[in-house]
């Protein structure tokens, strides 16, 4: 049961807090750990995931049955990868109720999908209570809930359960890297053309950081797949 896949879902109740940031990390972090993830990007019409990821992505409008049907078929279709879902803040409520609606989580265990829930909490106090109501709508594996730093977040600073801290990135390595051809993954393989020298160690500190927080993740998501191969 070792090479079980899982849906990565990436969240949050508020926008601009890093959230599409964290998708797109966990999504070169996959291609790089060798796996072959399949994006649904559910933030019509903007496309911020999809911009980085046109070859793999899929763009679902959410707003109506026929897109939320979209984006759940597209999965069960093919249950044999992993997937990552950028759901965009407008959007959650919609989502998780789709979700509680369809069982998603138990009709993912059935085609031998995990499901892992990334959250991030923001500094607004209500965001708490929106990611304790979405981690009970959504009834995933595991549930992370997102701390970063650069947005401040609701998360108690002992917090007693799996967390994932993303560090502040520098303003000016932001606007690098928001251009659609620039590409997280083939810069930690080497392509650093694009940054300027002096800035490259603090980007590299940040992907680092971030892909070691969420291989932090796989033991838990393993322990999925082991309680799965028993039961």
């Amino acid at each position: 049961m070792a090479s079980r896949f899982a849906v990565h879902i990436v969240c949050s109740d508020q926008p601009r807090n890093g959230k599409s940031l964290l998708a797109r990390v966990l999504s070169d972090f996959l291609l790089l750990d060798g796996r072959d993830p399949f994006l649904i990007d559910i933030s019509h019409p903007e496309g911020t995931l999809r911009n980085y990821f046109p070859g793999r992505t899929v763009l679902v409008d959410f707003s109506n049955i026929r897109g939320q049907m979209k984006a759940f078929d597209t999965i069960m279709q093919a249950p044999g990868r992993d997937y990552v879902i950028d759901v965009s803040s407008p959007y959650l409520d919609r989502f998780c109720e789709a979700a509680k609606n369809l069982n998603l989580s138990e009709a993912f265990r059935e085609v031998d999908l995990a499901m892992a829930v990334f959250f991030v909490v923001d500094a607004a106090p209500d965001s708490l209570k929106a990611a304790a109501w979405a981690e009970k709508m959504l009834k995933a594996d595991i549930f992370v809930p997102v701390r970063n730093t650069a947005v401040g977040s609701a998360l108690p600073a002992r917090f007693d359960g799996m967390t994932l801290n993303m560090p502040r990135l520098d303003p000016e390595l932001h606007a690098i890297i928001e251009n659609r051809r620039f590409s997280l993954r083939t810069f930690l393989q080497g392509d650093e053309a694009d940054v300027p020298v002096r800035l490259r160690p603090r980007l590299k500190d940040f992907l680092q950081s971030v892909m070691t927080e969420l291989r932090a993740v796989a033991p838990a998501l393993s322990l999925v797949r082991l309680r799965s191969g028993a039961a």
